[in-house]
């Protein structure tokens, strides 16, 4: 299957439309989507309190279409390729 993902490498998000391009390149704040380590856009959906530290961590999933424009950006198929290889 091919990669849905135009930069199949996590450099390639934010080529569907200007509003995603514009979040994913944010330097004004800390936007809550973002392209892991692993390659893989996420999505911060909810804060959580840390039992061994003082500070939240953040609750993040995978995002499999463009919040703005709906364009198809990968699939679980390549999300789970890609946790494999961590």
């Amino acid at each position: 299957m091919a990669s849905s993902n135009p930069g199949g490498d996590g450099k390639g998000f934010g080529s569907c439309c200007r509003d995603l391009n514009e979040v994913l390149g944010a330097e004004d704040f800390e936007p809550l989507l973002y392209v892991g380590d692993d390659g893989v856009l996420y999505m911060s959906v909810g804060v959580v309190d840390m039992e061994s530290e003082d500070e939240s961590g953040f609750l993040d999933h995978p995002i499999y279409h463009c919040p703005f424009c709906g364009t198809q950006l990968q699939t679980a198929e390549e999300v789970e390729a890609k946790a494999e290889q961590e």
